[in-house]
């Protein structure tokens, strides 16, 4: 018997145009990978835990980042450089939510190796010199985005230290894994296929509230999918479900405890649409951090305007 052809079903992305996707896939981008299902003897399974209420000491890490401007350093040959400000910090939650550890910074980075200290331009406007090896065009707003990531990790570690339990917006890279932290990496864009073809299929079936079986990301660190809301019955099978990163050192019983529980509260801190571009998975905290840290940043044209008189002042100085 032939099974029903089924008619195709067109979904929206729940993200505003200028944030891209939040399912970013492909296929046949040759990246995807296989991760053991490491729960339910191997079977892929839906679990859902009772809602609970958040935990007592509830903290979330982000960071943002911006490039400012696009630099050149010619001396025969021309190389690229950018530069840029990062700001870090977290929202924590006993009782009220209290933004709290922020932390700022600006840099000039270039490709090539070569550092490029500009002149300070009043208080304000100091730039860290960088330099990054090879010629790469996009290797200078890595590096910016990794001392982002860098002064996230350094935030997030002292707050578990303190005993937050802390949940970083984004992967765990960046965390000393091998410590039994009270730690997760929340991770809202889906870049590559990282389960088993069956498998990966049917997680868009998890309801808000729900999670899949634990798979093993990597070594240390195991993750599942969870749908903390509902963004519509227009949206993408996707919508809604972002993948919760736990490290694997305190043993697989602690971590799924741990996912059964952040599946129980994640759902009340999702974001709603009139209020959030990337909602339901941009969580209301994180979003309030978001537009603190960019405030904090300064106004882009005048970070601009300050790279130019900092860039004649140091030209003007090697001429003469």
């Amino acid at each position: 018997m032939t099974e029903p052809r089924r008619a195709p079903f067109i979904g929206v992305e729940p993200f505003d145009v200028e944030y891209g996707s939040g399912f970013q896939a492909d296929a046949k981008d040759g990246t995807d990978i296989e991760c053991s299902l490491v729960e339910d003897d191997g079977d892929f399974r839906i679990h859902r835990p009772e809602p609970i209420q958040r935990p007592p000491r509830l903290c979330f890490v982000d960071g943002v980042r911006r490039t400012e401007a696009h630099l050149t350093r010619t001396e025969g040959e021309t190389v690229r450089g950018i530069a840029g400000a990062w700001g870090a910090g977290a929202v924590l939650i006993e009782g009220r939510a209290v933004i709290d550890r922020v932390e700022t910074g600006r840099a000039v980075i270039f490709a090539g190796g070569a550092q490029v200290p500009l002149p300070d331009q009043g208080r304000v406007w100091k730039w860290k010199p960088c330099s990054v090896e090879g010629d790469e065009p996009d290797a200078p707003g890595q590096h910016l985005q990794q001392l982002m990531r860098q002064a996230e990790a350094v935030i997030g570690e002292r707050l578990c230290d303190e005993g937050w339990l802390t949940v970083f917006d984004g992967p765990l890279h960046h965390v000393r894994s091998a410590r039994g932290i009270p730690v997760m990496g929340y991770v809202k864009t889906h870049h590559r296929r990282l389960l088993a073809m069956e498998h990966w299929r049917r997680v868009p079936q998890i309801d808000v509230g729900e999670r899949t079986g634990l798979f093993a990301l990597r070594d240390d660190t195991l993750a599942c999918y969870v749908r903390v809301g509902d963004p519509g019955p227009w949206s993408s099978p996707w919508a809604g479900i972002a993948r919760i990163d736990v490290t694997a050192t305190a043993g697989r019983e602690t971590a799924v405890t741990s996912v059964d529980r952040a599946a129980g509260w994640l759902p009340r801190f999702a974001s709603t649409p009139h209020r959030d571009p990337r909602a339901p998975v941009n969580l209301t905290p994180v979003a309030g951090l978001e537009r603190r840290l960019h405030h904090l940043l300064g106004d882009a044209h005048l970070a601009l305007r300050a790279v130019r008189d900092a860039v004649m002042e140091l030209n003007v100085g090697e001429a003469a």
